[in-house]
């Protein structure tokens, strides 16, 4: 199932996607963009100062924004592993059906714990999507993963930064209920764009339908034994603490020292482009030069941008931080998500990208809660800091754990 290098010129899942691989390819960045912009219009800022309006206490909302993440920790892995068994494509159509209901049920959301649940329902969206979708990249260029990877990152980062910024705007014109809805409509569009997408193979989806499950337990072992793969899940599941940080709290903190509303969208707009950019390039360069030092350089940029930003008050100097953080996850995320592809076979990319996701999701439900509980206690300082800590203690295994694990793969 695992192997240290990817498997130069296994192109035999791109004959099922049609005449040629681009068209199909050009569809799942349509649709990771449009679903990205729907996701991440309600994500940050609207689902924290929402959380705020409707009167939850500080600490709760980070449990509120931290659920959609919760849902993916117990979703992703069994999602990728039944795109593996039954196709990628019906996964991803359920994980926009999701995608394109989920905004409207928070027009019934009028007290927190309500939010809750709404939340861990539109979290099932990105659960069920998100590993699919990587997975059917993955196949399609088996031997230049990095830099389709980072391709299809950065037209799905490039929904992040309209998201937050359409979220904004339409708060500040209109609305919390104007927001959902237009969230919706956005996500009723990505579900549009799926239905041009060549079908799943006949032998996917219904013969090999019946050892689903036992496929599901024999991967999930399989992951859980292999350090090598597991050393990167680590530094990835610390990478997105942050930014799950950064999303609940960091609209709250510029709001706190008088930032206007919709300069609150632009800064989290500026974070996301800087990564837009680095992400295909980092890609290109990891497939040809490795990924390891991309890795360390941009865990390094985000530790410091994290630490630094609760004893900066001047917005301009945010934009900075935001642009410099955002840099750092640009390195780090397609380079992470190309070596896990690196060392699995073709056939349990789903599962992979899967258990990647749901370890890596561990870190961006916990960064909240753990910062939400030091933000509220003691302030952003403590919080931020304290994650950005663990980023440092991450980024240090993964420089020593790395070689050596990668060394001693099984090669399973």
């Amino acid at each position: 199932m695992f192997k240290r290098t990817c498997l130069a010129g296994r192109s035999g899942p791109a004959s099922w996607l049609g005449r040629g691989p681009v068209a199909p390819f050009f569809l799942i960045c349509v649709i990771g963009f449009l679903g990205r912009v729907s996701y991440e219009m309600i994500r940050s800022p609207v689902a924290a100062l929402y959380a705020k309006h409707i009167g939850a206490p500080t600490g709760a909302i980070g449990v509120l924004v931290a659920a959609v993440t919760i849902t993916g920790i117990f979703v992703k892995f069994p999602a990728g592993a039944l795109a593996d068994e039954w196709g990628v494509r019906r996964v991803m159509r359920a994980g926009l059906w999701v995608k394109a209901t989920g905004p409207f049920l928070y027009l019934l959301a009028f007290h927190w714990p309500v939010l809750f649940g709404v939340r861990l329902y539109h979290g099932v969206s990105s659960a069920l999507f998100a590993p699919a979708a990587a997975a059917q990249v993955s196949r399609l260029y088996p031997h230049e993963h990095g830099w389709r990877l980072g391709i299809y990152g950065a037209a799905e980062h490039l929904g992040a930064v309209l998201g937050p910024l359409l979220g904004a705007l339409v708060l500040a014109w209109s609305g919390f209920p104007v927001a959902f809805a237009l969230a919706g409509g956005i996500g009723i569009a990505a579900l549009a764009f799926i239905l041009p997408l060549p079908q799943d193979p006949p032998a996917q989806r219904e013969e090999r339908a019946g050892s689903a499950f036992a496929h599901l337990a024999a991967r999930l072992a399989a992951v859980a034994g292999e350090p090598a793969i597991l050393v990167v899940c680590l530094v990835e599941a610390t990478l997105l603490a942050a930014v799950g940080t950064m999303q609940a709290y960091m609209p709250l903190y510029e709001h706190s020292i008088h930032i206007p509303l919709t300069q609150i969208g632009l800064l989290r707009a500026e974070g996301a482009l800087a990564s837009i950019v680095a992400r295909p390039l980092v890609g290109v360069a990891g497939d040809r030069f490795g990924r390891r030092t991309f890795i360390l350089v941009g865990m390094a940029l985000s530790a410091a941008a994290l630490a630094a930003t609760p004893h900066v008050r001047d917005a301009s100097l945010l934009i900075g931080l935001e642009v410099v953080f955002g840099v750092g996850a640009g390195l780090v995320t397609p380079s992470t998500t190309a070596m896990v592809a690196d060392r699995v076979e073709h056939d349990a990319f789903g599962a992979a990208m899967g258990a990647f996701g749901s370890l890596a999701d561990i870190g961006h439900g916990l960064g909240p809660l753990v910062a939400g509980v030091l933000v509220g206690s003691f302030g952003y300082a403590a919080g931020f800091g304290a994650v950005a800590g663990l980023i440092v203690v991450a980024t240090l295994v993964f420089a020593v754990g790395d070689r050596l694990f990668a060394r001693g793969s099984r090669g399973l």
